[in-house]
């Protein structure tokens, strides 16, 4: 039985790469004496982007319903300092589209609130007729630096994403099992700010409870949209680096509260499998 081993190294120093206006513009990092003022804005920040597509048409041409439009967007200091730093401005984009300024702050925290479609689309041409299922909002956190340049933070620090989905609720507490070994346990899933769902065991259980590793928690990450389609998900804590528990799809059943995950293992050589989770 494989055992997976790690190497726990000290960590003397962080740099956070951004790209640039100009191809002059210094790099934003860790360190407060060259990149100014390092952020959080996932912590506290929530949003709601719901609704429901029209009937009979295909997912791609339907029109939604919006039935939720919310974003409370709280941007919080870790490190640096306002010294270099003129301004913070959070522009919004639609799809990858023209960035809209919307807000700008010299000073942390600092709050943005979005209550309404009419919020979300204000500027961007975009009529809520036009909406469709998967369309993306993203609120963007630009530097404006005292020496001119100006900076985009890597958009796993400085962007907030809300995707246009259809309402599920998956919160709650579930027996999981999977086709791999017979050791049912208790998990939980809960419902992350973005939108997406976060399940204490993602794997369906494989890593911990199918083998050795059982001080290894494969935790993860994962999307429902409309018709209860899982799409494929590399979020999972021992994916990435390891190809184990890497959801491939899956199905939530609403109605009856049970998500069927499809999984693929490579490092203990499983290769695809199926976990079930059955809501309690």
């Amino acid at each position: 039985m494989k055992n997976i081993k790690f190497l726990i190294y000290t960590i003397l120093a962080l740099s956070i790469t951004v790209s640039c206006i100009d191809d002059d513009n210094d790099e934003l990092t860790g360190d407060a004496i060259m990149g100014g003022i390092m952020i959080d804005i996932k912590s506290d920040s929530e949003g709601k982007f719901l609704g429901t597509p029209e009937s009979g048409v295909d997912l791609e041409d339907a029109s939604v319903s919006i039935s939720e439009a919310s974003l409370h967007l709280v941007i919080n200091e870790t490190s640096g300092s306002f010294d270099d730093v003129e301004k913070l401005e959070v522009v919004k984009s639609f799809n990858g589209g023209e960035e809209i300024p919307i807000a700008e702050t010299s000073s942390l925290p600092y709050t943005v609130d979005l209550s309404s479609i009419d919020d979300f689309l204000s500027g961007t041409g975009i009529a809520e007729s036009d909406l469709r299922i998967g369309d993306q909002l993203s609120l963007i956190i630009k530097v404006y630096k005292t020496d001119g340049n100006v900076l985009y933070y890597t958009s796993s620090i400085g962007t907030f994403n809300l995707t246009l989905n259809c309402s599920y609720d998956l919160a709650g507490t579930y027996t999981m099992s999977n086709t791999i070994c017979d050791n049912p346990q208790t998990v939980t899933i809960s419902l992350n700010a973005d939108g997406t769902w976060y399940a204490s065991t993602a794997d369906g259980g494989l890593l911990q409870f199918c083998t050795s590793n059982t001080s290894l928690q494969n935790d993860g990450n994962f999307s429902v949209i409309c018709e209860g389609i899982v799409p494929p998900s590399d979020d999972v804590a021992y994916c990435p680096d390891f190809g184990i528990g890497c959801i491939t799809g899956g199905s939530w059943d609403q109605e009856n509260g049970i998500l069927i995950l499809e999984h693929n293992d490579d490092y203990f050589d499983n290769g695809a499998y199926t976990s079930t989770y059955v809501r309690q």
